[in-house]
């Protein structure tokens, strides 16, 4: 669904003239499956990070980076990537950080990202953590966090390159841990031995598995990373709390998806929110080792059902969303049915989304009042999951404040009002 929005969006504002960057929210939870097959694997070796010819072949690394080579075959070439250890135990003020990743990621860090001390928490914490009856601990608020609020902005300790989840990279995947683990100062290195697990095996491999993030990292690489204050957040399948990522600084923001209130407890979704009652019971068991028992979960079965039935009619509708600019008629009769689902199954993550591809939509037909008011539902929505100050608010506010200014106005070269499908209380003639 998400290449589908984009194109639109972006031939909504292309168009136009409008030369708007998208930015889209992903949902990487969990882990995929495989996609890589290991066929050859070279001796561990030290190999050097892209340098400029002035600094050294570590920097900015605190030790020599550990490298494995591997064979990577597809259905039409076979090609050979390399995968390395890179730590900074100066990162974040002593924190320490470690990456499992390609030396094309790791040399797209500078000093500059290195440069950033761990934030300190001034003031009373919102949360604290405590023991639950059968989740273990979690983080519970101290006080009103209203939506939108930061909870928390944490550094994550180690990143690791998501192909390497490939189980057939296991013993590759565990001798990298191995060695990533070790070279974080002692305190961090303890910290992440005592986190949950949850799959059994080795140690360091069921901490990733049962408490890793899913980011993307230098130029949208998928990878998977481990914050050990944001790991203590249970998972919800209508969570009250997301994350956003610095890819820049490597840190994570965990943020307040709707108002909570004092001793409600923060909740991530670790995924699958978006299948029915029985797969994703069936899903969350596979892979995280637990049976869900959040408050949707726990539904009565009336309740269950009726949102399994939303949940169909979203896919249905996401599965015939036109993808084209040519197509507005249809997308001004068809969204407005999604986002109200989306508001029904408390989905709120993807609704700024359509609800500016509905703003954009109402401004080319030339119909002020209902682009603002589209606009600035996408705005709102937007300050919550991606920012008060991100670029999603600042262009859907472009669009509230000078709908008739916008490059979108007006630019439909249709009529769309012969067959009386649009009420024409504020019809632009055009």
């Amino acid at each position: 669904m998400r290449p589908i929005t984009s194109a639109l969006l972006s031939s909504l504002l292309l168009a136009s003239t409008a030369r708007l960057v998208i930015a889209e929210i992903f949902h990487l939870y969990g882990h995929s499956s495989p996609v890589l097959h290991l066929t050859q694997l070279s001796p561990k070796q030290v190999c050097p990070v892209n340098t400029d010819a002035i600094t050294s072949t570590s920097f900015p690394w605190t030790h020599n980076p550990t490298c494995i080579d591997i064979i990577l075959p597809n259905s039409v070439v076979t090609t050979k990537e390399t995968f390395c250890v890179y730590t900074n135990s100066l990162f974040a003020g002593g924190r320490g950080i470690s990456l499992i990743t390609t030396p094309d990621v790791a040399s797209s860090y500078v000093l500059e990202s290195f440069s950033h001390e761990d934030q300190e928490d001034r003031g009373e914490l919102p949360y604290e953590a405590r023991v639950t009856p059968n989740r273990g601990i979690g983080l519970f608020a101290k006080q009103d966090i209203p939506a939108g609020d930061s909870v928390m902005v944490k550094h994550p300790v180690l990143i690791m390159a998501k192909d390497l989840v490939d189980e057939r990279l296991r013993r590759e995947r565990e001798s990298l841990l191995k060695i990533a683990v070790r070279q974080l100062p002692e305190k961090t290195s303890a910290t992440f031995r005592n986190l949950a697990k949850s799959m059994g095996g080795d140690v360091l491999d069921d901490v990733v598995h049962t408490n890793s993030i899913g980011m993307k990292i230098g130029g949208n690489v998928p990878h998977l990373g481990i914050v050990p204050e944001a790991a203590r957040i249970n998972h919800a399948c209508r969570p009250n709390a997301y994350y956003r990522i610095d890819d820049y600084e490597l840190k994570l923001e965990v943020f307040a998806l709707k108002t909570i209130k004092p001793g409600d407890e923060l909740t991530f979704s670790y995924g699958y929110s978006r299948h029915d009652h029985a797969t994703r019971q069936t899903l969350i068991k596979e892979n995280w080792g637990f049976t869900c028992t959040c408050p949707l979960c726990t539904s009565p079965a009336p309740t269950l059902s009726t949102s399994d039935s939303r949940l169909s009619e979203i896919a249905s509708i996401k599965a015939v969303l036109p993808t084209g600019a040519e197509n507005i008629p249809q997308l001004i009769a068809i969204l407005p049915n999604l986002i109200e689902l989306l508001d029904e199954e408390d989905l709120p993550i993807e609704r700024p989304m359509y609800e500016e591809i509905l703003a954009y939509s109402w401004s080319t037909m030339g119909m002020e009042e209902r682009a603002k008011y589209w606009a600035g539902r996408a705005r709102r929505g937007w300050e919550v999951v991606a920012g008060r100050e991100s670029w999603e608010v600042k262009r859907t506010g472009e669009l509230e404040g000078d709908v008739r200014g916008h490059a979108t106005w007006a630019t439909w070269d249709k009529d769309p009002w012969d067959d009386g499908q649009w009420e024409d209380d504020d019809h632009h003639e055009h």
